[in-house]
Formats: structure tokens, sequence, C-alpha cells
């Protein structure tokens, strides 16, 4: 119904501005993720009508005091100035194919546009069909402008190399960080967050895309240049099957992960979290949840996806009450289609969490009463005791601190470490200067798994300032997998060592224990390998007793009841015995403290490992044992 003296509404100039705060929050990591999506979104365009793709994405980072520089480079589309003038130049209009059902990003046709004004200014460079383009984003005296491009003109080849696209289309979307108050995360922290936001994901997990980060220097060298990926945790699929939404048309396909590591979850990390539910529709990622179990631990480990295409069918009637909030900040869980998704999709996951939650449970050490974790504390004092006179020595000076040297003199500090994923660690590789180990051999480092990357595949060893006779070299490796577990080689001169690295997603915690030292504690688990009765965690540095070895459960409950029984008692004494000596046997023969009986090292470990035994067991045993239960062996026998 039209009344008298209608007119449209005026639209403010600042409003879009306010927009595009809201939107960016002067977040760069918020822009880039506008900026990759459009650029995806436009090589989505071509693969739907059958055009094969070249599938490259480069992200380019000029830091600089004033007016840093992002360019973000793709071999799609490319745009004419009628395209360029409706998807730059036009605010709040749907451009990207939306509304025609594409399996594109882009609604409001804003975020383009909200990532140059929220961060300050720049110009989109397109090549199309043989034709050169450009356009400016900028504002003027508070107001966002718009420079329109030019009557098309024939690409120059000075054009084509000065935008780095040789061939064919392509588009060229730069930014001017002009904005005081807009910081730029220095490069490790950008390649992280790329590779772990959740809106990128499915960019970065696709073989049908190439993204890479370039660093360059102030002038137009690229400094470094990193490729990105990323591949959901190793775990198990524990649920996949497709339902349709009651009361609705909308089928829903959902699949649900068990991680074999702990993840983090949006309460902790937010965008970047390892954990959660994608929700996704038509190849377009909308959140990353785990509903109400948001802060849930039991649902530490769950991973995967809820995908569906009806959310894109909502979205273009353009309802009154939206299901995706304005501001780009993901679904609207009150809307009422929200609703019915969100309880069908918990219902799912409730046998899950709980089967997990009795998981947990069971793989808890035993709540000990107080006179057996005396007992404890005190034979983990004289565990570390022994351990500190074989591997250190008696009496040895708290200010004696020249660094052990591995076994055979080269070696890496650490045998087992971990990292986060995304994140790189440093490994300390070790020698002793001499036998043709000289300061400057280079070392050459490989990763036996494609998931643990090594970043310096070549090291030189250099003399420490305090102990010259003795060489370090700092390696540097990436996770790229969370679960996965790989052994780094490092080769020199016919010398070669070996360490264990394991993918994590939550960063390594000081965790606290009863006692520091070589053994902070003995724990029973239910989840252990009952191949292995005993063994020594060297990341946890706890002896780890499985109570399902079929010789331990025997005698003891999954949570390690049983252990104050006559027989209980005896068989954990034996237990820590067998572990303890076994690590103490390992760490002495290979770090040199220990003499090399066999040519085998694992016979000599062996030939150790019986004699520490003989040596220490009856100890051990007087520390979890109760005197009643033990005979006297000095008093010979009573018959």
């Amino acid at each position: 119904m039209t009344k008298k003296n209608a007119r449209r509404l005026e639209y403010h100039d600042r409003f879009a501005l306010q927009q595009a705060d809201q939107a960016i929050r002067k977040d760069v990591m918020r822009a880039l993720v506008e900026l990759v999506t459009n650029s995806n979104d436009s090589y989505g365009r071509l693969e739907a009508n059958g055009v094969p793709v070249d599938g490259r994405i480069i992200i380019e980072v000029r830091r600089k005091q004033k007016n840093a520089e992002l360019r973000v480079r793709d071999f799609a589309e490319g745009m004419d100035a009628e395209t360029m003038n409706k998807a730059v130049g036009t605010y709040g209009a749907p451009t990207s194919g939306f509304l025609q059902g594409q399996g594109v990003r882009g609604l409001w046709g804003r975020g383009l546009k909200d990532a140059f004004y929220g961060l300050g200014h720049g110009r989109v460079y397109s090549i199309h069909e043989g034709s050169y383009f450009e356009a400016a984003l900028f504002t003027e005296d508070g107001a966002p402008m718009y420079d329109p491009p030019d009557e098309p003109r024939p690409v120059t080849e000075k054009q084509r190399k000065s935008l780095d696209i040789p061939g064919g289309n392509g588009t060229v979307l730069e930014i001017i960080i002009s904005r005081s108050d807009v910081s730029v995360p220095l490069i490790d922290t950008l390649k992280f967050k790329l590779q772990q936001h959740f809106e990128l994901r499915t960019i970065m997990n696709s073989p049908h895309r190439q993204v890479i980060l370039r660093e360059m220097d102030k002038g137009e060298k690229i400094k470094q240049e990193i490729p990105l990926s990323y591949s959901p945790p190793t775990g198990i699929r524990i649920y996949n099957e497709a339902f349709y939404l009651p009361g609705t048309p909308a089928l829903v396909h959902l699949e649900v992960h068990r991680s074999d590591e702990p993840l983090t979850t949006v309460s902790e990390v937010g965008d970047y979290a390892d954990g959660g539910l994608l929700v996704v529709s038509k190849r377009v990622v909308m959140a990353l949840t785990l509903l109400k179990y948001e802060h849930n631990e039991n649902a530490s480990r769950v991973y995967g996806m809820i995908q569906c295409d009806y959310l894109h069918d909502l979205l273009q009637k353009e309802e009154a009450e939206p299901i995706l909030t304005a501001t780009r900040d993901g679904l609207n869980w009150d809307h009422p289609f929200m609703k019915v998704l969100r309880q069908e999709v918990e219902g799912k996951l409730e046998p899950l969490i709980q089967a997990e939650r009795r998981l947990a449970q069971n793989r808890g050490s035993v709540m000990l009463d107080k006179r057996i974790r005396k007992r404890f504390t005190s034979a983990l004092k004289r565990l570390n005791s022994i351990a500190s006179e074989i591997l250190v020595g008696p009496r040895a000076a708290k200010s004696a601190t020249r660094p052990d040297i591995p076994f055979n003199g080269f070696g890496f500090v650490r045998e087992f470490s971990t990292v986060q994923t995304g994140r790189d660690v440093g490994l300390t590789l070790r020698a002793e200067l001499k036998s043709g180990l000289r300061e400057g051999s280079i070392i050459e480092v490989v990763s036996e798994h494609p998931k643990v990357r090594v970043v310096t595949p070549y090291v030189e060893l250099a003399a420490r300032k305090d102990y010259p006779e003795i060489g370090e070299a700092r390696v540097q490796v990436e996770g790229l997998q969370v679960g996965v577990e790989g052994i780094v080689n490092a080769k020199v001169n016919g010398r070669q060592a070996e360490a264990l690295v394991k993918v994590v997603s939550k960063p390594a915690q000081e965790e606290s224990s009863p006692t520091r030292g070589f053994i902070t504690d003995i724990e029973f688990s239910a989840s252990g390998d009952p191949r292995q009765r005993a063994v020594f965690d060297r990341e946890t540095a706890r002896i780890v007793i499985s109570t399902r070895a079929p010789s331990v459960a025997q005698y003891l409950g999954l949570d390690g009841s049983g252990v104050t029984t006559p027989q209980g008692q005896v068989l954990v004494a034996e237990l820590v015995t067998e572990a303890m000596c076994r690590e103490i046997a390992r760490l002495g023969v290979q770090n040199g403290k220990l003499p090399a009986f066999h040519e085998s090292l694992e016979a000599s470990i062996q030939a150790h490992v019986q004699r520490l035994q003989h040596e220490f067991a009856h100890e051990i045993h007087a520390f979890f044992v109760d005197g009643q239960y033990r005979r006297d062996v000095n008093a010979g026998d009573s018959d």
C-alpha cells in the first residue's frame, strides 16, 4: 500500500562504516575470511558450470609500521566492469549467486566491502576475457567511496606481471591497512589461524584448492611461502545417518566422529577449535557448535558435520526472522527451524556423550585412601632416588649443569614431544663434537609421516658457548593432523637419531602430580594397551598399569580396586619394578651412563633390566607390600 508523501528511507553514509566495523571488528583474520571465501566462491561458480579450475588462492602479507598490505589473488572468473560495479560498488545487493541457489557464501553482497572499510582502503584488480579492470574503495570525509573501473582496455604484459596472473582470468584484492587501531598478526599466527578457522576448513581440506600464504618484504620479494591445509583429527566414525527433520522437508545428514585425542572446543578457543560439528549448507560452512554440550568435557572428543542444504532455501526466502545473524556471527538458534534442528541433533548425540562419560569414569585413576596414597608417595621418592643414583650419580651437585650427551654421541635431547596442530615445535639435537662431528656439520632431518612436517630439513651444528665440546642444532617440526604420531629422523656422517612427535589439539600443560622427578605418579588405566601390563609414559612421567591386561584383571578391578589385598600389593610391586627398571636401563644405555655389553642395543638394555631388578626389586616390594605378607629372608626357614 502506497501512502501519501511516502519516500524511500535515507541510508546514512556512516551506517555502512558502522556495519563494516561490526562485521570485521578491526580483526585482520575476519577480513581474510571474507576475501578467501570470495575467491573460493568464484571457483565454485566455475565448477558448477563444469569449467576446470586452477584452484590456487594466494594470500600475501606485507607488514609495515604504517599502511601494511594484504593481497588475495585467485585465478578464477575475473570481473568485467558491470560485474565489478555490482559486486564491489554496491552495498547490500545479493550479487554472489546465493539467491540463485548456488553453493556460495555471500548473501548480502556485503562481506567484501566490509573487509576493505573495516581495515582501511584498497583496490580491486581484475582480468576478464583479455581486458583489465580496476576499482577503488576508500573513505572521504567519513563517507564510503567507490571509484569504478574505466572502459575496458586490453590487459598488458606489464599489468599481468604486476598482478602475477600470467594468463587467463583472475582477481587481486588489495587492502591497505591504514587504520591505526588495526594490528597485523605475526606470520606464524596468521598461518595457524587461517588453517584452523572453521569457516575456511572445507577450503583448506579440499583437494581442488591450493591455499598459499606468503610473507613479503618491503619490496616485491617473497620472504617465505607457506602452503596451508587442514586435516580433521584421526578417530573413528561413530554416527553416519541421514534423516528428515520432523515437520519440515529438510534432509539432514549427521556425521559424528570420536577423536583419538581430546580436542579444543568453541568454548575454549572460539573459531579455531578442532572439536565440534560444522554446520554446512551446499558446501558453505555456517557454524561450528557442540550445541548444549559446548561446556561438557565428555564432548571434548566429538567432531563432525551437520549437512543441511535446506538452510539455503530458508535464507533465500528472506523471512522476517532470519536464520543467520547480520554480522556473520553464526546461526540464529532461536529461529523455529533451528530449534527443531538443534533438538534432533542433541538427541542423536546424547547416547554418545553418556557413553563417553562412562568411559571417562572407567579411565580415571583409582581414588586411593590416605594410607595407600602415603605409601605410594614414599615409594615414588625412593624410586626417584634410585633413578637419580644411576642416571645422574651419587650425591650429584645441583650446580652440575653439563648437558647429558645422547647415546653414541648424537641424538635428540627429548625422544618424545608433542606439537599442537597448526603450530611448530622445536626439537634440540645434541652431539659430542668429535669422531667426525664438528661445528658446522649439516644434519639432514626427515619425517616418516606426511602430517608431521619438518620445517627445517637441514640444520647446522653449532658449538655451545658454555661447553664448546658440545654441539646443538634446533629442528622445527609442524603438526598437521591431530592424533598422528610420526618419527623424525636426523642423519649426519653415518650417525642417526630418532624422536617421536605426536600431534595434539590442546597445548601441552604441566599437570599437578604427587611428586616431581623421574617418576611423577602411578596410575591405573582401563584404556591402556592390555598387551603391556605396565608402561612408563614418557609424556607424563607416570607408570601406567593396564587393568585390562589378562594377568592384571585377575587381581585388580578396572579402576585399580583390589590394590590393598595381599595379591594386589605384590602384583603392583612387581609391575612398578618391571616398568621402572626397564626405563632406567633404556635411558642409562642410550645416554652412556650404563655400559653397552652387546652390539645389540636391546640386548644391553635387557641385561641391565635383569641386574636392576635383582638389585632393587626387594627394596621396592618393601614399600608396596605390608610386612605381614613378606617373609624375613634373613631369619631362615621356621619349619
